[in-house]
């Protein structure tokens, strides 16, 4: 799909200033790929020549944190971070609420880890690819045996790696939590995989003034499905966790939680 058609499709309700930070948040990346990424990127593609795929995807997460630094310059963002972000290196789904466009690079630079993405992002030809070579993975829900071939690829992945998952399953455009969809809060649930959540704040900010943004991270904690008595106890207790917590941190950083709309007049 041609870009800039995606883009109208999915943010035509939006302000021409947001429209055109999403276009120039992902175009930079084309830059980066010459620059400051090519090194990662090259050294990915030598590591994958010869079958190395943990280098390979090392080598690939190094580049993608560079997206992040830049948009923090190309907006001249203030990132905070309020505690320590504990990310395991292997066998944890850490979940992250999903705001916009516009936490992806934050997300690569921050958490810095592969991504369990929903086929929408086979859409973006370059964003997919340089996701799955940073060991991310697309899971297919588009049919009963493509979704046992996504549980044994995640489980297998879980063994070298740990993903970012978006639980809400969707851009919220909010800073309040949405509730959580069934599909990962049950996966994680009957195979036992920990859960970290990780929360941030500001997102919404770009959606009506693209520079000068406060946005804030925090660490939330490690959680244990099988402590609880059903996935639907577990999804309750997540949703209400990271909603209290999610309150709390926008105070800590000072973020409006519904900010003026940000719809063209």
């Amino acid at each position: 799909m041609n870009p800039l058609k995606f883009m109208e499709s999915r943010l035509g309700r939006f302000s021409p200033k947001y429209r055109k930070l999403v276009l120039r948040t992902y175009v930079v990346t084309l830059r980066l790929v010459l620059t400051v990424a090519f090194p990662s990127m090259v050294a990915g593609i030598f590591y994958a020549l010869i079958g190395k795929r943990e280098k390979q995807y090392a080598a690939f997460l190094r580049g993608s944190k560079t997206w992040g630094t830049a948009v923090i310059k190309m907006t001249k963002t203030n990132l905070v971070l309020k505690n320590e972000i504990q990310i395991p290196e292997k066998g944890h789904m850490i979940f992250l609420n999903h705001v916009n466009e516009i936490d992806f690079p934050y997300d690569c630079l921050v958490v810095n880890k592969p991504y369990l993405a929903n086929q929408v992002i086979k859409k973006t030809l370059i964003a997919y690819w340089w996701m799955k070579a940073m060991g991310s993975q697309v899971f297919e829900t588009s049919k009963a045996a493509t979704i046992a071939v996504s549980v044994r690829n995640l489980l297998k992945g879980l063994s070298t790696t740990s993903y970012i998952v978006y639980p809400e399953g969707h851009n919220s455009y909010s800073e309040i939590i949405q509730p959580m969809q069934k599909g990962m809060v049950k996966l994680a649930y009957e195979n036992k995989i920990p859960v970290v959540v990780v929360l941030k704040s500001g997102i919404t900010t770009y959606q009506t003034e693209p520079m000068f943004a406060k946005v804030g991270y925090k660490f939330i904690g490690r959680y244990e499905p099988w402590t609880h008595s059903s996935w639907e106890s577990f999804r309750d207790f997540l949703y209400e966790t990271m909603s209290k917590e999610k309150i709390a941190l926008d105070s800590e950083i000072g973020t409006v939680r519904e900010p003026v709309s940000s719809k063209s007049k």
